[in-house]
């Protein structure tokens, strides 16, 4: 429960900033009453009804019986635009490390991970790279800092990944071998990487085995969730680049098996 001062703040807040509220609480729940909600957000129950049916719409949560859950399960990967909003401090931690272990290769390909995107922004200005991506919003970050040359990978479009998967989309990936591959994870457990998606987990294994250098670029929440489909095992990556927040007994688990720098 937030205070009554936290109630009263809530007031003065956009309608973007309470639903972007909204959606953090009930990822961090689970799920909640909607009465609850109302309390906590100080707001009329029809105003709650419109912020959860936009939510909805965006497919973030879902609602039932007086009550919403976050949709995101071990069978679906949490939509980006959501994601661009969790952990955003340790993701930033995470990039910068990431960014000067990648200085040394010519050409990269990034996944749709938004650890991964968050990378782009500290990338030096080597104008002679080249990078790879399937990802949309990896590609219009990457083509806003004229970085190098761009290839990019299409096929069907996913939107809630905000990224292209399906038979061509590996097949212009099994064309090319970059010299580094950087992916994120939506779930570490018993030391593999785990994704929601069968077909995203199958391509992200191909990326790996295609390029000279593999890195993961991953933070401490993704230690405590779990995913269906098996990636990879952590030994498969040369390096993992994890923030602070991780527990040590994690940390020295992952550097049994690869790798590791604690950003």
């Amino acid at each position: 429960m937030v205070s009554a001062a936290g109630r009263r703040a809530s007031v003065g807040l956009s309608k973007q900033q309470r639903q972007d509220d909204l959606a953090q609480l009930i990822y961090s729940r689970g799920a909640i009453r909607t009465d609850e909600l109302i309390e906590l957000f100080d707001v009329s129950p029809m105003t709650l009804y419109r912020d959860l049916a936009t939510l909805e719409s965006k497919r973030l949560v879902r609602r039932s019986r007086g009550e919403v859950s976050a949709l995101a399960s071990s069978l679906s990967e949490t939509p980006v635009s959501f994601r661009l909003l969790q952990e955003s401090e340790a993701k930033d931690v995470v990039a910068r490390a990431a960014a000067a272990e990648l200085s040394e290769y010519s050409s990269i390909f990034f996944d749709d991970s938004t650890t991964a995107l968050a990378i782009v922004e500290y990338l030096d200005d080597a104008t002679q790279r080249t990078y790879i991506t399937n990802s949309l919003a990896v590609a219009r970050a990457l083509s806003k800092r004229s970085l190098g040359k761009l290839i990019f990978l299409g096929g069907i479009y996913n939107p809630p990944l905000d990224a292209f998967f399906g038979p061509t989309t590996t097949a212009e990936l099994e064309n090319l071998r970059p010299a580094a591959v950087v992916l994120g994870a939506a779930s570490v457990q018993n030391l593999a990487v785990y994704h929601p998606y069968a077909e995203v987990a199958s391509f992200k294994a191909l990326a790996l085995s295609q390029a000279e250098y593999s890195l993961l670029v991953t933070t401490a929440s993704k230690f405590t969730r779990t995913s269906l489909h098996k990636m990879v095992d952590i030994s498969e990556f040369d390096c993992v680049i994890v923030d602070d927040a991780v527990p040590a007994e994690i940390v020295e688990g992952l550097r049994a098996e690869t790798r590791v720098l604690v950003a």
